[in-house]
């Protein structure tokens, strides 16, 4: 071609092409080439609290993509779903064509639920392990991806942590050392009641158990500092006076939210609390797709959400939660406590945010607490980065999530019980 001819056809081209989203996506030699080989599910618990479902997809080009589910009791519900609706609607298909199949797979196992519980936890972890193989194909990483470039290369996290004994001032500054050293700047605690949030017997705080509240928070304050940011942590627990109440008692400390006081539906006594309230009011963990979202947003229900991605109905279903957020001016953070894979996917989602606030982070698990990673062992992701420094998750510049699974670790140490690998 002479170069007159070049720039002419160049001059044509280039102005459509600027308009066209993600250009450079689907002009990659393998878009439109890649087929589902193969979808397959095993059952782990890779040092989270719960059982993890992971979820890996091969192709003929030869790429795999990696998911994990949302537990339930023992991840036996997720894996069914995934083997024996969401594979049979996967095989031969273009992995690029997420929409299209997520809408398959959402409409397939609406009555196993209203596109609410175990189906939605089983097709989220297959949407990630999509989303894994869309960065390999683009070879971008998924939040570039996610936000048309890249946002951030670290999201912000909170320790989902307490002191041992929030009354005692000892107890409470260990905890605060801990916090300070690690470089955490956000933690999530706990209430102290008499009543677990598991077992309740009513919705009711008493006057005591509203001071007590109230005193351990003001300790964790004075030992944090005025600038960490504390979070308290109900359960979808108490009526409506008991909620302003103890909305009232933990306003001097100044929290960052309070999260979760009234019970999970949606209906006008969370627009009273939040009018009422001196804190700001938040929820969203135990929310299915933005259909539970809507309300709490358009009717100023909350002055935050938390979108648990793993439940919410993954990546693609958060970013359209947390568009609708922003136009409402609402501030945007992530509830997670599944494994390390899933929480590399959250954070993904996360850093595509522009309002968003901080990640969940779970460190009970003793490497964990000793400062490695967050949410179960960071070993099995073959991560290229350390998973968490100075209280942010760090993203890898690999494509997909940047994960490259330690297969060998995870069938030796992290397998169920009775669990075949899925070779």
């Amino acid at each position: 071609m002479k170069r007159r001819t070049f720039i002419r056809n160049m001059a044509i081209t280039t102005p459509a092409m600027m308009f066209v989203p993600y250009y450079n996506l689907w002009a990659n030699p393998l878009a439109k080439k890649v087929k589902i080989t193969d979808v397959k599910c095993v059952l782990t618990k890779m040092g989270s609290m719960r059982v993890s479902p992971l979820v890996k997809i091969t192709t003929d080009a030869g790429l795999v993509g990696i998911g994990e589910c949302h537990h339930d009791e023992n991840g036996h519900g997720a894996k069914d779903i995934v083997l024996n609706v969401c594979k049979p609607i996967l095989l031969g298909k273009d992995p690029m064509d997420l929409e299209y199949l997520i809408f398959k797979m959402s409409t397939r196992t609406s009555y196993y639920g209203g596109n609410h519980g175990l189906a939605t936890h089983a097709i989220t972890g297959v949407e990630f392990a999509l989303w894994d193989l869309i960065g390999k194909i683009t070879d971008q990483p998924v939040r570039k991806i996610l936000g048309g470039g890249a946002h951030v290369n670290e999201v912000r996290a909170y320790a989902s942590a307490r002191p041992r004994n929030m009354l005692e001032m000892d107890s409470v500054q260990e905890f605060a050392e801990l916090m300070k050293n690690q470089g955490w700047t956000a933690c999530k605690s706990d209430i102290d009641r008499d009543q677990r949030w598991n077992q309740l017997d009513n919705r009711r705080l008493s006057n005591t158990g509203v001071d007590t509240i109230a005193k351990g928070f003001t300790n964790m304050r004075e030992a944090l500092g005025p600038e960490f940011d504390i979070a308290v942590h109900c359960h979808w627990e108490f009526d409506f006076d008991s909620s302003l109440r103890l909305c009232r008692a933990v306003a001097p400390m100044r929290p960052a939210w309070i999260e979760d006081p009234l019970p999970i539906a949606y209906n006008e006594q969370w627009v009273k609390l939040t009018e009422q309230s001196p804190v700001p009011v938040l929820t969203g963990e135990n929310l299915y797709t933005r259909d539970d979202f809507r309300p709490f947003i358009v009717n100023q229900g909350v002055n935050m959400i938390e979108i648990d991605v793993s439940m919410a109905g993954g990546l693609l279903e958060a970013k359209k939660i947390a568009d609708l957020a922003e136009l409402y001016y609402m501030p945007v953070c992530t509830h997670n406590v599944a494994g390390p894979v899933a929480t590399i996917a959250s954070a993904n989602f996360a850093a595509s945010v522009r309002e968003f606030v901080a990640h969940e982070a779970f460190i009970f698990n003793p490497i964990n607490r000793a400062g490695r990673g967050i949410n179960g062992d960071p070993d099995v992701l073959g991560y290229d980065k350390e998973m968490i420094v100075n209280g942010h998750i760090q993203l890898s510049d690999r494509p997909g999530f940047g994960i490259e699974l330690n297969e060998k670790l995870i069938k030796e140490k992290y397998l169920v019980d009775g669990e075949a690998w899925w070779d």
